[in-house]
């Protein structure tokens, strides 16, 4: 199988672009990417995992631009890689900078590394977005990472990547986050709930997933990915992305305004849950 990566934020688009292969081969072709997101990278961590744990081997395509594979070399992209996978392409040199206050790069994460990373995410966000504001959207940050390491559980785990934005140069102070899982899917885990077996496909799901109250355990909880959206608070500009199975769904809430949602169905499946977080407040 090759999964292309090309332009930009190309995980964000509905269809990802998938062709054949050789059997038991993964071949990750980033050649034409442009530009990569938080998401790009841990999907792209989650989704190569997936395939060693089923047998496959594994080839990244480094790009073409070496301002965009530099990018995924400071984000530990390579390093998330399973060990043994083949990297074709130039990468640059192995300077590095600090970069903690802006940047939390593609990390493994499990219940055992997950209030470590959460912590240090929630410091960026205080940092970037005030104390008010950043503590909001840290709440929002800490539903990804439990939903991960609970629901989305697996032998692969999940991946974590985040970006902070100061604001200079957009106008906007922003965060966004990216949690990719490898678990059951979110179809699946409603499904165990009696309440929504009726449930048919993904894009389904998800769209249910959104409303409170709405979870694949008979406990009282499930108000999780809605407050993604109004935990924020109104002055907020806040976009959700979730792709999982053969759903996704994109989701945003304008400034003190009503989320309008949109869900479908995509042509190509993935294994657990992707969600890609954006929350941004005018400077």
């Amino acid at each position: 199988m090759l999964l292309e990566l090309a332009g930009r934020h190309p995980l964000l688009r509905r269809d990802l672009v998938v062709r054949s292969a050789e059997p038991g081969r993964l071949v990750l072709d980033a050649r034409r990417l442009a530009f990569a997101s938080p998401l790009d990278l841990a999907a792209a961590a989650a989704y190569v995992h997936t395939h060693t744990g089923a047998g496959s081997s594994i080839t990244l395509l480094l790009p073409a631009s070496p301002d965009v594979t530099s990018y995924m070399q400071r984000m530990d992209l390579l390093e998330a890689l399973p060990h043994g996978t083949h990297v074709e392409g130039a990468t640059p040199g192995k300077t590095r900078y600090d970069r903690s206050t802006t940047l939390h790069e593609v990390a493994h994460l499990r219940p055992d590394t997950a209030d470590a990373i959460g912590g240090k995410i929630g410091q960026m966000a205080i940092r970037h977005l005030g104390t008010r504001d950043g503590r909001r959207v840290f709440k929002g940050v800490g539903e990804l990472i439990d939903n991960a390491t609970s629901h989305g559980a697996s032998t692969c785990g999940a991946f974590i990547a985040a970006q902070a934005y100061s604001g200079k140069t957009t106008g906007y102070r922003r965060l966004e986050i990216a949690v990719c899982d490898t678990g059951v899917g979110v179809l699946s885990h409603l499904c165990r709930n009696p309440a929504h077996t009726r449930i048919a496909t993904s894009a389904e799901a998800l769209k249910r997933a959104l409303r409170p109250g709405v979870s694949g355990t008979q406990d009282k909880r499930g108000n999780g990915l809605p407050d993604l959206l109004s935990g924020p608070g109104g002055t907020a500009a806040t976009r959700l992305v979730l792709r999982s199975g053969d759903g996704l769904l994109r989701t945003s809430r304008p400034r003190g305004n009503t989320a309008p949602t949109h869900s479908t169905d995509t042509s190509t499946p993935v294994q657990g849950t992707w969600s890609w977080l954006r929350v941004s407040y005018r400077s």
